[in-house]
């Protein structure tokens, strides 16, 4: 089984069926234990605690079976004051609002005052010609055709305003024949929400659902939590601040972000919110069966969105979650409930996201062979001043270490083949393969830069379109636009455990520099050396260890992902030592 890229079928297949089954099935599974293992709590608990010395700070909270099992905080909530995270602590959780948000739909309608396959123009007025066959039903599934964004999230711009831009806007595809992830779609749900009621988002939301629902501490402004309790946001190790009340208006965010993110809350709210689900709040039966099944496929695997939701359904039974996010502050919500299994985690920092931790987390509670993390002990003497006063580029002459500070912790980011050999393990054999990938690989980089569609000729399968694949990864290039340059990294195993594994044996890292933005680009190898794909993803996908201060001068680094590998780093003057290593400032 793939550790970190589990799919909703491979992952369900592992789950066993809920205890509330008739005897007959029981005995079923029974027979089935072996083939389906019990989540395994402390394995989950292990994971968490080997990524909170690596930097995670956060809050999680996990229910089996009606029961938590597992109710903690991580880290710091804020770094400046040494306040811990702790379930209490309130953040934002993204576009987990979006649940929140046709959670209110679906009220309304049961109370017979919409009806969501009824036309959005019904609710907003007159609206152009291109979008008269937008319904409710499309908002909710994103398959309306409006585009992701159309304005920053921190933008104060008004409910009038904003209908205009979003009328003003041309649809990505005809209305009901496509999927685009939208956040528009659902802040113009949340202005018909306003429209049907009459009242503000907000205080209808809180008083129709959140409270009854018994989550008081939920929402954008009305809760009135008390300062302590709110959770600063770390940007690459640097305070960025909180989200709440960022450029908002008198009433809360801005539409580019009201009905479809934002909302604050806390592990404990979301646990409650779960009540929801099973039908147990102020939706009849019916609305929540609307409101958690599948409509419209997400285009790929066995993912389709519902309202607020992304639901898979397979042999072994369901999935129900949703992400959110700005980058900073993330969480996910995942209830599994043929496992009888609720999880909500929430974190602070984009050094180690909260919601992409997903397959992650369930891999350590459902497969033994789960590689841990190890749990590093950090010093007493730990100081932000001292991992700030050491960051910077130390050059091997054979390679670069670019550290960055995270609080007491600095982060490592590799870039030069003898390096990552010597850090990663590599053995003869590997190091003579990646010399051949990384020579390939240049010459694709410098056809690339130069715009040439033969950039992939005699890399591919024999029966691939070299040209064709050469103009996505040239596409790409032309819609970031202003390209300096493609910078190779080097090459690494792909280890049981890791990011790639079992996508493709090797990965070879190449910067992509497109002045104020970078990418790391990981081009994927088959077994048989012919090239398989590239994922684009933010420089931080580089090879990189994490450094724990363990002493005066001396951090145990470890890797970030599997396997895991651990190194003693240890700092003279302006050089860092690590084994045989020495890389100077």
């Amino acid at each position: 089984m793939r550790a970190l890229w589990l799919t909703p079928a491979l992952l369900l297949s592992m789950i066993a069926c809920a205890a509330d089954r008739p005897v007959a099935v029981e005995a079923e599974r029974e027979g089935e234990a072996a083939a389906h293992p019990e989540p395994s709590v402390p394995r989950l608990a292990a994971y968490l605690e080997g990524l909170e010395s690596q930097g995670f700070s956060g809050a999680v909270i996990v229910e089996r079976r009606g029961e938590v099992v597992l109710r903690r905080g991580y880290g710091l909530a804020d770094r400046a004051s040494r306040r811990p995270y702790t379930p209490e602590t309130v953040q934002t959780h993204g576009s987990i609002t979006k649940q929140m948000t046709a959670a209110a739909i679906l009220l309304l309608e049961s109370q017979g005052k919409l009806d969501v396959q009824a036309p959005m123009s019904r609710y907003l007025g007159e609206v152009p010609a291109d979008k008269e066959g937008v319904t409710l039903h499309h908002l909710l599934t994103h398959s309306a055709g409006f585009p992701g964004a159309i304005g920053r999230d921190a933008e104060p711009i008004g409910a009038e305003e904003y209908l205009e831009q979003a009328m003003a806007t041309p649809l990505r595809f005809a209305p009901g024949t496509g999927f685009e992830y939208s956040n528009v779609g659902y802040a113009l749900l949340g202005i018909v929400v306003e429209r049907v009621t009459g009242r503000g988002y907000e205080p209808f939301l809180r008083e129709s659902l959140l409270l009854p629902a018994g989550l008081a501490d939920t929402g954008y402004l009305l809760p009135r939590w008390e300062e302590s309790r709110l959770a600063e946001g770390y940007l690459d190790g640097e305070p960025w601040g909180r989200a709440y009340r960022r450029q908002w208006r008198e009433d809360g965010p801005g539409w580019n972000l009201r009905a479809n993110g934002g909302l604050h809350t806390t592990v404990d709210d979301m646990r409650r919110w779960l009540a929801m689900l099973r039908g147990e709040g102020p939706l009849a039966v019916e609305a929540v069966e609307k409101w958690t099944t599948g409509h419209v496929s997400e285009g790929g695997g066995d993912s389709r969105y519902a309202y607020g939701w992304e639901a898979a359904d397979t042999e072994a039974g369901r999935l129900v979650a949703h992400n959110g996010g700005n980058g900073i502050f993330s969480a996910d919500f995942v209830w599994l409930p043929d496992a009888e299994l609720f999880l909500y985690i929430q974190g602070n920092t984009s050094v180690i996201e909260a919601s992409q931790l997903r397959d992650a987390l369930l891999g350590a509670l459902f497969d033994p062979g789960f590689p841990l993390p190890p749990a590093v002990a950090q010093a007493p003497t730990a100081d932000p001043a001292r991992a700030s006063a050491l960051a910077g580029t130390y050059n091997t002459g054979a390679g670069m270490l670019t550290l960055r500070s995270d609080d007491v912790r600095l982060l490592a980011a590799l870039a030069g083949q003898p390096l990552l050999d010597a850090l990663l393990g590599h053995d003869a054999g590997d190091r003579e393969r990646f010399e051949q990938l990384n020579e390939r690989t240049e010459q694709i980089l410098r056809r690339l830069e130069a715009g040439r569609d033969d950039a992939l000729d005699g890399v591919v399968g024999a029966d691939e379109d070299a040209p064709e694949r050469a103009r996505r990864l040239l596409g790409v290039i032309e819609r970031d636009g202003g390209l300096e340059s493609l910078t190779l990294v080097g090459s690494a195993a792909n280890a049981p455990g890791s990011r790639f594994a079992g996508e493709s044996p090797w990965s070879t890292y190449v910067r992509a520099d497109f002045g104020e933005r970078v990418q790391m680009w990981s081009l994927l190898w088959r077994a048989d050396g012919t090239y398989r794909g590239t994922s684009i993803g933010p420089v931080s996908d580089a090879p990189r260890f994490v450094l724990v201060p363990a002493g005066d001068g001396v951090y145990t680094g470890i890797e970030r992902q599997a396997p895991w590998r651990l190194a003693t780093f240890r700092f003279e003057g302006d050089c860092l030592v690590v084994g045989e290593l020495r890389a100077c400032r």
